[in-house]
C-alpha cells in the first residue's frame, strides 16, 4: 500500500525489499538511459504506484512493474534491446552505490527477460 495515497500497489520482483516513489523514479530514469534509442520518441515517468509509458500521438499506457514497462517499450520499438548492453556497461560507473547498483541490475535483468538478449533481437530484426 502506497503510505502517500493510501492506493494498494503491485509487488515487482525489481524491488525485493519494498517499492518507494524514490525507487520508481530511479527505475524510470534507468531505463530512460538503458535505451537511448528512444529518447525523443517513447516517455517513461513514475508515479507512487508505478509508472506511465507515453508514445508518440499521446498515447499513455500506465504500469504496474518495471517489468510491464519493458513489455510495452518492446511493443513500441522491437529493436530497443539492441542498445540495453552498451548502455548498461556505461551505467554502473554512475550508479555504484549498492543499493542503486542491485536496482540497476534488476531493471536490466527484467529488461533482458522482456526484450531478450541482443543476439536474439538482432534475429528477429
Amino acid at each position: 500500500m502506497c503510505g502517500a495515497c493510501g492506493r494498494s500497489v503491485a509487488e515487482d520482483p525489481v524491488f525485493p525489499d519494498g517499492r518507494t516513489t524514490r525507487g520508481n523514479l530511479i527505475a524510470a530514469q534507468m531505463i530512460a538511459e538503458l535505451c537511448p534509442s528512444l529518447t525523443g520518441r517513447v516517455k517513461v515517468v513514475a508515479r507512487p504506484d508505478g509508472f506511465v509509458v507515453s508514445a508518440p500521438g499521446g498515447r499513455q499506457t500506465v504500469c504496474a512493474t518495471v517489468g510491464a514497462v519493458w513489455a510495452v517499450l518492446h511493443s513500441l520499438a522491437p529493436d530497443a534491446g539492441v542498445l540495453l548492453e552498451p548502455a548498461l556497461a556505461g551505467l554502473e560507473e554512475r550508479y555504484r552505490e549498492a543499493g542503486e547498483h542491485r536496482l540497476l541490475e534488476a531493471v536490466a535483468a527484467s529488461g533482458r527477460r522482456q526484450l531478450g538478449t541482443p543476439r536474439e533481437v538482432a534475429a528477429r530484426l
